[in-house]
């Protein structure tokens, strides 16, 4: 049922979202771009079992390559808190779970197919900022994210970015699992020309 809800939200915050870039008569101009922001992650199947949910932020870097096309470089920090329940698998009786703190660094490709709305897939490194709080045996992972989202233009050529993405990490623990979240971003963004 958790994960009904949670996914009737994206739906609703997607259809508004589209909705909102109708009215939007032009896209915010092709230039190299920089947006800065709040995210929130909702961890999924084994790593829901052991995470609520997840606050960060992250810095992008859009650099257009085309119209259509951009590359973008990604970093951020985000910070899972621990369930402390017993349906946690790592929870000891007695002994709160600790927090991971993790920051992403990834690489992609944003392509445009409506003047503001995008698609786009992100590939990198993830790196475990408190391997030993958390007793992981692996430091990093690999990290892939393909996502969508909506530029809302501002004046003075600013624009909100707001996206949606579903985030999967190799796990730290070299079991063959994945740490897999639905996360949601609304940056402030800036052109650099």
């Amino acid at each position: 049922m958790k994960i009904a809800y949670k996914k009737l939200f994206i739906l609703i915050a997607f259809i508004s979202f589209t909705y909102a870039a109708k009215a939007q008569y032009s896209a915010v101009p092709d230039t190299a771009r920089i947006t800065f922001g709040p995210d929130g992650s909702f961890p999924t199947g084994i790593f829901g079992d052991s995470y609520k949910y997840g606050v960060g932020a992250s810095v992008q870097l859009d650099y257009p390559l085309s119209t259509k096309l951009y590359v973008t470089a990604n970093v951020g920090y985000t910070m899972f808190s621990a369930s402390n329940s017993s349906a946690n698998p790592q929870y000891i009786m007695g002994v709160k779970t600790p927090n991971m703190s993790a920051a992403p660094l990834k690489l992609g490709l944003r392509f445009y197919l409506i003047r503001t709305f995008y698609i786009a897939g992100e590939a990198g490194e993830t790196f475990l900022l408190n391997r030993t709080a958390v007793y992981a045996i692996d430091g990093n992972a690999f990290t892939w994210a393909p996502q969508m989202g909506i530029l809302f233009k501002l004046p003075n050529h600013n624009f909100i970015d707001g996206s949606v993405r579903w985030q999967k990490t190799q796990s730290f623990y070299g079991d063959g699992n994945y740490n897999t979240f639905w996360g949601v971003r609304v940056a402030y963004g800036f052109n650099l020309k």
